[in-house]
């Protein structure tokens, strides 16, 4: 509740009764979790004592209670009030990161994240639908937070239309926050107990036998791994290598056999015209036909080298570990402010939504302007194509050594099939084939030869979403 109650003063002597009456509501509610808890109830039941008693604080409010799981990183519905069972099924294992709607950001930074308004927030990009439809337009999330700083999942508000919270709503998600810890943190050490007693029911020569097992069993397992990794790395590797420049010969086969073509045409007509000049037959009418063909044979043959030119340029910047670029410092924040400003006549009316700390981080500049030029570059000429609005989301901040990007578009996204093709060389979903289908192979060559990073297609549902990481001294 507030700090201070001198707000209490000011209302009338029925409201001031109405406010105890709440709180002491509010009390005993809470009081009533921790008495299910000490009892063992199961703690879906707990939970959901917990979201219905929430609503004595205010009638209007809903709420719901997501379990982080934290070796998949994915959020799973436990407990909700006056939320839509098919809103709640929807958010069944959406994995965390920056700006995924307000819980899966508050799992992921571990703060509390307030979103007033749906509707415009890029947090809410890829997932606005859904929660329109299920009737919200508000959600505040408070990050379930143990003693040892580890996310138990989060605790979240919805109000039906847009809303800020004031004092008392804060200080009221973070006690329920709080108490949910308190529930998770008696369950996982229930749990540990009756893990550590079934143990303790094992004689040491069981244990002792099974631990030899187990490392004789480990040892031929390493042994094996060894010898299939090298042998996988080595056959992806020769795999790749077929699957580009096969590829890159079938794309350059076109212009140069045009070019071929034409100059092989080109010899035929100026022989022609040599011979009708050594035996005096040629003609004015001759003569300028003869040459019209020459120069449009010509203009062919220009036009095919210079198509396996361009190609030539493409497939180099494939090769991007013979880069020569240094790393410098700089902050992100301006860098991402500068892309969206240079940008601004590729996006036109496509809206560029920037969200990062003010940090300076140490890397290849220019390399890492490569990467996001070339994923908003395919946002709107794929994921927005045939479309007159789209909404790009980028959010970067730092998480332990690495830089963390969180790339994502409410475009039309990938179907399974191409979203296995995405990285391949040579694939595109343009239908004309108007694009060579090296973009997402150049951005990650850049980030692993160069950034030393990794780039990782996360499932969204609409549009998509990409998390990129990279090592990198932050300051």
């Amino acid at each position: 509740m507030p700090s201070s109650l001198s707000f209490i003063n000011d209302l009338s002597l029925e409201r001031q009764l109405d406010y105890w009456q709440r709180i002491s509501a509010l009390e005993e509610g809470r009081n009533q979790v921790l008495r299910m808890a000490a009892r063992g109830r199961p703690l879906n039941d707990i939970l959901d004592t917990l979201c219905r008693n929430a609503q004595l604080h205010n009638p209007e409010l809903r709420c719901s209670v997501l379990r982080l799981d934290n070796e998949n990183h994915t959020l799973h519905p436990v407990a909700a009030v006056s939320l839509p069972d098919d809103y709640c099924q929807a958010l069944d294992g959406v994995e965390i990161g920056l700006g995924v709607g307000s819980c899966g950001t508050a799992a992921f930074t571990k703060k509390r994240v307030i979103v007033e308004d749906i509707n415009t927030h890029p947090f809410w990009v890829q997932y606005k639908s859904l929660a329109l439809a299920a009737g919200v337009q508000s959600c505040w999330s408070e990050p379930i937070s143990g003693q040892g700083g580890e996310i138990f999942g989060t605790f979240a508000v919805y109000y039906a239309y847009p809303k800020s919270p004031n004092e008392e709503d804060l200080k009221f998600i973070e006690l329920s926050a709080n108490l949910a810890a308190v529930v998770f943190e008696n369950e996982r050490n229930k749990k540990e107990l009756v893990d550590a007693n079934e143990k303790l029911n094992q004689t040491l020569d069981e244990r002792t036998k099974a631990l030899e097992t187990a490392n004789h069993e480990l040892s031929l397992l390493i042994e094996q791994q060894a010898d299939s990794h090298l042998s996988h790395l080595s056959s992806e590797k020769s795999a790749t290598a077929n699957i580009l420049f096969s590829g890159f010969a079938h794309e350059i086969s076109t212009p140069v056999g045009k070019a071929l073509t034409a100059a092989s045409v080109l010899q035929e007509k100026v022989a022609k015209l040599q011979d009708a000049a050594e035996s005096g037959t040629l003609s004015k009418q001759n003569f300028i036909r003869l040459l019209d063909d020459i120069s449009q044979l010509s203009q062919l043959n220009y036009h095919g080298l210079e198509g396996a030119g361009e190609l030539l340029e493409k497939f180099k910047k494939v090769r991007s570990e013979s880069s020569t670029e240094e790393s410098t410092f700089f902050s992100i924040k301006q860098l991402l402010s500068k892309i969206k400003s240079a940008l601004a006549g590729l996006l036109k009316d496509y809206e560029l939504d920037i969200d990062a700390e003010d940090f300076e981080v140490e890397c290849n500049r220019e390399s890492l302007w490569q990467v996001l030029y070339q994923l908003i570059e395919n946002s709107v000429l794929h994921g927005f194509k045939d479309r007159e609005h789209g909404r790009i989301h980028i959010s970067a901040m730092k998480v332990g050594k690495e830089l963390v990007i969180n790339y994502q578009d409410d475009g039309k996204g990938l179907d399974k099939d191409e979203a296995i093709k995405l990285f391949d060389p040579f694939f595109t979903t343009s239908e004309k084939n108007t694009h060579m289908g090296l973009g997402m192979t150049t951005v990650a060559n850049v980030l692993s030869s160069v950034l030393q990073g990794r780039i990782v297609q996360k499932p969204a549902p609409v549009g998509i979403r990409f998390e990129i990481r990279i090592p990198t001294k932050l300051y």
